[in-house]
């Protein structure tokens, strides 16, 4: 990952996982820019869409996964799929 920062910031209770957010940075222009994040703010587990010129453009909730599925579910994803989310980024 190349060009590419994940950031992981987690809270646990009691062993559960009760919040967390895992931010995907991109190295543009010299600077790291968030182009991408799921987090549990607003109480539960979601991806934030966002665009260069848009900001933020809307939420994916994964209403289906508990907070620890969902954190896994994001890690993967954000390695996976950095070169995707930082096209769709720069599109919007």
């Amino acid at each position: 990952m190349e060009g590419f920062e994940l950031r992981i910031r987690r809270r646990s209770e009691n062993g559960k996982l009760v919040s967390f957010a895992a931010v995907l940075f991109a190295l543009l222009d010299g600077n790291w820019i968030n182009i991408a994040r799921y987090d549990t703010a607003h109480g539960y587990a979601h991806r934030d869409l966002l665009g260069l010129n848009d900001g933020l453009r809307g939420k994916l909730l994964l209403s289906r996964l508990n907070n620890t599925e969902a954190f896994e579910y994001a890690i993967r994803d954000l390695k996976e799929n950095a070169e995707i989310y930082l096209e769709d980024f720069l599109a919007h």
